[in-house]
């Protein structure tokens, strides 16, 4: 496909296109990249745009995947490399490892997922729309909800699995998916907290010319909970691959037995698997703009009063100030 600046290189109305982008744009290269190299990438993308021809098609996909993984859309910034789009998967990797592992006290437990949500908060913030800032009570009240729902959840489950009649080995395999329930709740919780004003205002909705159609409130519902469910699914190959591998693993071989020190990277193998394959899939089942047929919306009088009601107050609201 001709190169096309701030375009993706693959058509995205198709899962394997989706499934290409998603996985360009984590590409281990650019985590080595320099920030020289990254405002290299911006004006070979640049001078491009001014009619220069001295680059291949090659040579501007990957310098225009290389901005995508690294540098904030809005601002132009590079984004810190734990928080980077690029870096997210690399610095998940030893902590969800240590998650899934077998034998983890409740405090260590819980320890992680504090951890955990923090770097999503950092992640978030760095990632975060710089064209509609959120305020700083949304984003501390959701980095504080998701905490304490991943820590209720874990520890109410913890508890259910300790004093359920199962056997000693299956309720150790059965902790080792404690963090999946944990993760996706305050995952859930996170959304509901900082896209609560949604379900009040609506969101915008498009016809497919690009003009405005007004604002929606079922299109509102619809964004949260698909953006919901991408959470659950995008958290399922993470948490679910290492503990049902090494399940399996020490059912059909005798590999811990004999080698008990492989576990550790075994689960590391599968953790990185997860994260390079599992989350790129996940990802890529939900296209970034939905589709809604005009008769399950509200009637287009309804979705343009709620847009000049919205306008009026956000142009009054400005006058004050």
């Amino acid at each position: 496909r001709m190169f096309r600046p701030g375009q993706p290189r693959w058509d995205q109305s198709t899962l394997s296109g989706r499934l290409k982008h998603f996985i360009a744009q984590v590409d281990p290269r650019y985590l080595f990249y320099s920030t020289s190299k990254l405002e290299q990438c911006k004006e070979m993308i640049q001078e491009h745009k001014q009619g220069s021809k001295k680059y291949s098609e090659n040579e501007l996909w990957n310098a225009q995947y290389a901005v995508f993984g690294r540098i904030h859309p809005d601002t132009g910034t590079v984004v810190p490399l734990p928080f980077s789009m690029t870096g997210f998967s690399p610095c998940n990797i030893p902590l969800c490892a240590l998650m899934v592992l077998p034998g983890n006290s409740a405090t260590l437990a819980s320890a992680y997922q504090v951890i955990n949500q923090t770097h999503n908060a950092g992640f978030n913030y760095c990632n975060r729309n710089a064209s509609k800032e959120s305020s700083t009570v949304q984003m501390v009240g959701g980095y504080l909800g998701a905490v304490t729902v991943a820590l209720s959840a874990a520890s109410v489950i913890r508890n259910v699995i300790n004093k359920s009649r199962l056997s000693a080995p299956l309720k150790r395999t059965m902790l080792t998916f404690l963090p999946f329930p944990a993760v996706v709740s305050a995952s859930v919780c996170n959304i509901v907290f900082m896209r609560n004003g949604e379900f009040f205002t609506g969101v915008e909705v498009y016809n497919e010319d690009g003009s405005s159609a007004g604002v929606s409130h079922v299109a509102a519902r619809k964004a949260i909970f698909t953006t919901a469910l991408t959470r659950v699914v995008m958290a399922t190959p993470i948490f679910f691959i290492p503990p049902m591998g090494i399940a399996i693993l020490e059912r059909a071989t005798t590999l811990f037995k004999r080698f008990p020190r492989t576990r550790i990277p075994t689960t590391i193998a599968l953790t990185t698997l997860g994260l390079y394959v599992g989350i790129p899939l996940a990802v890529a089942s939900f296209p970034q703009t939905c589709t809604l047929a005009v008769d399950k919306l509200e009637p287009p009088a309804l979705r343009l009063g709620i847009l000049f009601i919205i306008t009026r107050v956000y142009r009054s609201f400005k006058s004050v100030y």
